[in-house]
Order: C-alpha cells, then structure tokens, then sequence
C-alpha cells in the first residue's frame, strides 16, 4: 500500500516539472497559433465554392456552349473546375509562380492590366495633341515621294536649247521619251534624294511641278525636261489625323499612368542584397 501511494505522490510532481520545461511551452503556444490559424484562416487545403462563384461558372460554360447546359454539363463542369482548383493552388502552394518564367512573367502582365484599369485616362485637348505630334511627327506624318521622270540634254550651244524645246514640243503632244529615241530616267524617291541629284534650288522646283506636264528646268551643264507623275505620302486628313492622335496620346498617357502604378507597387516593399 505504502508503494501505490507513494507512485500517486510522485506522478503530479513530475507532471508538474515536465510542464515546467521550456520545450513543453514552445509546443503549447505553436498548437495554440495553428489552431487559432484554422479557425480564423481556414483549411489552406480547404477550397469553398460559393453560390455566387457555382453561378458565374455556370454562365461562362453557357456562353461558351451557346445553350443552357442540362445537369450532366454542369456537374461535369464543376467537377472539372475543382480539379483544376486544386491543381493551380497545388501550384502556388509548390512556389510555380516563382520558379516558372513563363508563368512569372503572365503575372506581371496581369497586374500590369489590372493597374492599367484603374488609372482611367482623360481625353486629350487640342494643345495636348499638338504637344504630342511635335514629339512624333514622324510617326503620323509619311515622308513625301515624287515619282517624276526626267530628259537631260547638254549644254553646248544655241542648238542644243533649240533641240530641248523641239522635243518639249513633242512631248506635250503626247510623244513618250522612247518614241523621239531618248533616254529618259524615272525614280520614285524623296526630295533628299532630288537634292542630292540636282541641288536645292533645282529640287525645290521640281517638287511643286504640277502632275503630268513635261516642264523644262536648267542647271550649269544641262538642260532638263522633266514631268512628276505621282506624289505619295505626307499627313493624312485633319480627320483621320486626329482620330490617330487621340488613340496614340491615350496609348501613352495609359502607359506612363501603369508605369507609376508599378512604382507605387514597387515602393512597398524593401530590396536587400544577399551577402551569399
């Protein structure tokens, strides 16, 4: 009887000193924290579906069928759903997000949109356009081409102005180059390059030629008869010009306001250099 005793006597004394143990506090507050955890957080492996999520799955599998699905199309869908839940959480809880690219960069993109929707963009004023072509023209304004066809006949002597005209004259008549014998040279090029071929003062003529007119021009050594065919390029319409401003200075309005959502992003959080 003595020996029973004296065991209950010893049991609450080691109970008591086990409690006491440090390890024995750590384990009690870490059970504590996850329980709390569970019941304030939840299961992370538990995956609730809402009325209104079952509802919105619904509907985009009726759009996408183009009909209202029986029973059967929608438990399958649901079934599907949940599996790919699962799937894409597995992902996340296996850190996908981080090691995979690909998937990084998607991610980016997406919250790159998402901060996009949030800064609306006004709509631009006269002054603002302007502002935003001077610092594009060459975006919204195509270079010039002159295709023009021209003769060249030396110059050596009164005949020789003479032949120029008698052949001008021929011309205008409705003659071509290759019907009088002569060689002629066409191009389709811009005003640089007419520059470059005649000079400023002969390219500047040339260019505001009327359309179709064999016209004569001279330069030290030649004499010149020469016919524009065609001019491309330049500005379109004041109309269309505005409608492409206004798409182009949204574009980069919308822009730069993502921009500094992603630097606002980028402020909350602190970069250190790892030493290894």
């Amino acid at each position: 009887m003595a020996t029973k005793s004296s065991n209950q006597g010893t049991w609450p004394r080691k109970a008591k000193r086990l409690l006491g143990e440090p390890t024995i506090h750590f384990f009690f507050i870490a059970a504590a924290v996850f329980l709390v955890h569970r019941l304030i957080a939840g299961d992370p492996r538990t995956i609730v579906m809402s009325p209104a999520l079952r509802s919105d799955l619904v509907r985009r599998f009726q759009d996408q069928l183009g009909k209202t699905p029986s029973d059967t199309e929608i438990d399958t869908a649901v079934r599907n759903w949940k599996r790919d839940e699962a799937l894409y959480r597995e992902a996340l809880r296996d850190g996908l997000d981080r090691d995979e690219p690909m998937v990084r960069t998607i991610l980016i993109n997406k919250e790159r949109e998402r901060a996009a929707l949030e800064a609306p963009v006004p709509e631009p004023s006269e002054p603002d356009l302007d502002q935003y072509l001077a610092e594009h023209r060459d975006l919204y304004e195509t270079p010039f081409v002159y295709e023009h066809e021209y003769v060249v006949f030396p110059k050596n002597g009164p005949v020789a102005e003479q032949q120029r005209a008698k052949y001008e004259r021929a011309l205008k008549a409705g003659a071509t180059p290759a019907t009088l014998g002569l060689r002629s040279v066409a191009a389709n090029v811009r005003r640089e390059r007419i520059e470059e071929e005649f000079g400023p003062e002969l390219a500047k003529r040339i260019c505001s030629l009327p359309i179709g007119e064999w016209q004569p021009i001279e330069n030290e050594k030649s004499l010149i008869l020469v016919r524009m065919i065609r001019i491309e390029g330049g500005p379109p319409s004041p109309e269309v010009q505005h409608q492409r401003l206004v798409v182009g200075w949204k574009a980069e309005m919308q822009a730069k306001a993502t921009e500094r959502a992603a630097q606002a992003i980028e402020a909350r959080y602190r970069f250190k250099e790892a030493s290894k």
